[in-house]
């Protein structure tokens, strides 16, 4: 039977995508509660493309650790082993963030995620929601830590497990 550490190893993503999925699913039901009648499908909608959109770098990890290029996680924490799966997925998390970011920042997109709690989506159940000012910083920050956090992972030199 394999062990705990070997399960998270090898199946991340996909707990990744359960979290992801419950998420949404308690999002919805908050998002829903907030808005009126006539905005919940647009809530709905914002909710549906936010959640996928959170979740497609777990996708493209689950496709590299079943197809065998990731065997496991820690395969994500060597970019600079030049592995095709791993800088795909950096690559789709430099992408939603950057898209993200522009919708935030220049396309009125940090009112509908005040307005429909989006950040629940991924995980942020909070009772106090966050400032405009505070989900504009946070969008404005997240394409800029990514080459710091590549940076950091490539100099630790993380070893794979045997």
């Amino acid at each position: 039977m394999p062990t705990f550490f070997v399960l998270i190893s090898e199946y991340f993503w996909l707990l990744a995508l359960v979290f992801g999925v419950i998420n949404y699913r308690k999002a919805l039901s908050t998002s829903a509660m907030a808005a009126t009648s006539n905005q919940t499908n647009e809530a709905e909608s914002y909710l549906k493309r936010f959640a996928i959109g959170a979740n497609v770098p777990w996708v493209v990890m689950g496709i590299g650790q079943v197809s065998g290029y990731t065997p496991t996680v820690w395969y994500y924490f060597r970019p600079q082993d030049g592995n095709p799966f791993v800088i795909a997925w950096l690559a789709v998390i430099l992408l939603t963030t950057s898209l993200y970011s522009y919708w935030v920042l220049f396309a009125g997109g940090a009112q509908k995620v005040l307005d429909y709690n989006l950040m629940s989506a991924v995980g942020q159940h909070k009772a106090k929601l966050q400032s405009l000012r505070s989900i504009k910083l946070f969008a404005a920050f997240g394409p800029l830590f990514l080459p710091f956090w590549v940076y950091l992972a490539a100099s630790m030199d993380v070893p794979l497990p045997k």
